[in-house]
């Protein structure tokens, strides 16, 4: 984590973006297969954690460290 003149800063791990460090939350990735008529759905939560910026967690299916549920 870096510091510039506005406060602590932090790397988003999914697209490299700097932001302030409140704004970059703790992440599990998610993947989706939707369903098909030969494949059924499938939604798999990575263990690893990630740390993502705000627009990756609107934009890509994760996990919120310490919650139940994936957001898709």
């Amino acid at each position: 984590m870096a510091t510039s003149s506005s406060g602590p800063t932090a790397t988003c791990d999914s697209c490299g973006r700097v932001e302030p460090a409140a704004d970059v939350e703790a992440v599990h990735r998610v993947y989706v297969t939707p369903a098909a008529w030969d494949v059924e759905e499938r939604i798999e939560v990575v263990d690893e954690v990630e740390r993502w910026c705000f627009p990756c967690r609107s934009s890509y299916p994760h996990q919120l460290v310490g919650t139940e549920a994936p957001e898709l």
